[in-house]
């Protein structure tokens, strides 16, 4: 970390959620990928690691909006695995609720408002 960025003794964001809970990615099997021993790989040689929170949240908004508490370490790869999952998630929750929208609208077992005293 370059000198004057951080006051001596002030830790970042990332070194408190280290500190806290260690250098091992913290995912939990959340990107999809079953992790032995309920973790991911560690950061260091192969990638720095991030911080994000956990179980991270559907949408962008929840993400940037999570408390420092609920922060873990997570690995680049695994953090867009789990973003990229929940994007799918959401999509297709989208779907099905337009589905279910469209599916009154073609009802033919259902009376017509004309028929039912709609209308004129």
């Amino acid at each position: 970390m370059p000198k004057g960025l951080v006051s001596p003794g002030l830790l970042t964001v990332l070194e408190q959620v280290i500190k806290s809970h260690g250098y091992s990615c913290c995912c939990a099997g959340g990107c999809g990928v079953e992790h032995p021993g309920r973790q991911g790989r560690t950061g260091g040689e192969k990638g720095a690691m991030l911080a994000a929170p956990h179980p991270l949240p559907m949408t962008e908004h929840e993400t940037a909006s999570a408390p420092a508490s609920e922060l873990r370490p997570c690995c680049p790869p695994c953090w867009r695995r789990t973003v990229k999952r929940n994007v799918e998630i959401r999509a297709e929750l989208r779907r099905q609720e337009l589905d279910e929208a469209q599916t009154l609208l073609f009802d033919v077992e259902r009376p017509a408002l004309a028929a039912s005293g709609g209308g004129r």
